[in-house]
């Protein structure tokens, strides 16, 4: 009996401090962008909880701390809001405000409140329905969100594996699994079927190892999850150039001209086509509010390029900015590839030598030896 305790405390002891190896990585590396690393932060030191408190139980002869017992069974409250940080994220949608991220963990803090002033909300049926409420809310906005954006979905998931952005929907998904099991719970509580104690405390650990391994991956990316895969934008190319219309009689003065080319500068502003995956020459046009032949003839006779080659070159500056940027150098060759917009991360190398004579890596090493 002495050794199967003794060995549950090293397991208990192992996760926690697997977590806190993670969590320093995490909070201490330079390596991603910062959002992403600071969501996963917050992940794992929640995860960190269980082990902890079952831990100290097993050494206090059973006897949980109070307080530690009752923050536990708060965690379904973040479970939500940080599933829908991280597939935001992930999608590159614009981070919310401060404001309204503190309304979103705004249960959770009320919720560790009420239970360390000794409340216990598991016997208010009222607070378990509304927490099953909002588990419910943050999974359907989040399924309507990856339905909005399947396309860009698609898009990470194929082509732009192993990055962090990709973990992070693996995280998501962690997140999704912690919400289906704790209401499992829950409804296991509220039929009076107490779940045997081995149960939550394994769960809690494997839940624990999965984030762990999914933080750390995001972290140092090792190159044993990078698939080579044929070059899209080859395929891409050949699409478009099937697809563009050809130049036909001038239409455009070098007045219009000059006006038109304006405007794209500013749509290119607003809605960043080189990010969008299904952009193409007639949905570019539509923006512009002019057929594809017009856009054609002024992309082709007055700024001398094609649709495809000017895509490319909005794509090349934005990654040149974020290299350059002296406020995201942890940026990794790979994100900066998604964030950018490249097809995957092939041709952002190719683009990039081409452009440069040297890959983004050496480029950024130069800079930085420069500075």
């Amino acid at each position: 009996m002495i050794d199967s305790i003794e060995t549950q405390k090293a397991w208990f002891l192992f996760s926690f401090s697997l977590g806190c190896w993670t969590l320093l990585t995490l909070l201490l590396s330079r390596r991603g962008e910062r959002r992403s690393r600071l969501t996963m932060a917050a992940f794992v030191a929640l995860l960190m909880l269980p082990p902890l408190n079952a831990y100290l139980s097993l050494a206090r002869s059973g006897v949980p701390l109070p307080w530690l017992e009752a923050l536990r069974y708060q965690l379904t409250w973040a479970w939500g809001p940080l599933m829908l940080l991280s597939l935001r994220q992930a999608l590159l949608l614009a981070p919310a405000s401060a404001l309204s991220t503190a309304l979103h963990f705004l249960p959770l803090g009320l919720s560790i409140a009420a239970a360390l002033g000794g409340a216990s909300w598991l016997g208010a049926p009222v607070l378990v329905w509304l927490l099953l409420v909002q588990v419910l809310s943050y999974c359907g906005y989040s399924l309507w969100l990856l339905r909005r954006h399947k396309s860009k979905l698609q898009h990470l998931l194929q082509d732009h594996r192993n990055t962090s952005y990709y973990w992070l929907l693996y995280l998501a998904l962690g997140l999704f699994a912690a919400t289906c099991f704790d209401l499992a719970i829950y409804a296991l509580i509220g039929l009076d079927k107490l779940p045997p104690q081995a149960l939550l405390q394994g769960s809690a650990m494997v839940l624990a190892l999965y984030v762990n391994l999914i933080a750390l991956f995001a972290v140092y990316q090792p190159e044993i999850f990078i698939r080579q895969s044929e070059d899209k934008q080859a395929v891409a190319l050949a699409t478009v150039a099937e697809a563009q219309p050809g130049v036909r009689a001038v239409e455009l003065s070098p007045t219009a001209a000059h006006e038109l080319s304006e405007r794209l500068q500013q749509v290119v502003s607003l809605h960043k086509p080189h990010q969008d995956e299904t952009m193409s020459l007639a949905k570019l046009a539509a923006l512009l509010d002019i057929s594809s032949h017009q856009l054609s003839e002024l992309l082709n006779l007055h700024l001398g390029s094609s649709f495809y080659d000017y895509l490319n070159e909005l794509r090349y500056q934005e990654a040149l900015q974020m290299l350059d940027s002296q406020g995201s150098p942890t940026l990794t060759v790979a994100d900066i590839a998604y964030r950018a917009g490249f097809n995957n991360r092939n041709s952002f190398y190719k683009v990039f030598k081409d452009k440069t004579g040297a890959t983004p890596a050496e480029y950024r090493k130069t800079r930085r030896r420069q500075a």
